[in-house]
């Protein structure tokens, strides 16, 4: 199963489906806890506060990329 959000491949792996890529562990942290889950890979797969996007500048910005940051910051709320 390959699937872009972490809501629907955290409860495949709970069910024992495979190994999931966990880009934080905010949702999963009870499930370490418990040992529902277990980190494997943890040397090659470093956790990070957040997604950072870098651009060229804030005066100039193309409509399209305006639309993206807007759609990822709603992402977040």
């Amino acid at each position: 199963m390959i699937a872009n959000h972490q809501d629907i491949v955290v409860p495949a792996a709970l069910q024992g489906l495979g190994v999931f890529y966990a880009y934080d562990d905010e949702g999963i942290a009870a499930a370490l806890a418990d040992g529902r889950l277990k980190r494997v890979l943890a040397d090659w797969s470093p956790t990070v506060p957040g997604l950072y996007l870098y651009y060229s500048s804030r005066r100039h910005l193309l409509p399209a990329l305006r639309a993206f940051i807007d759609c990822l910051l709603d992402r977040d709320r």
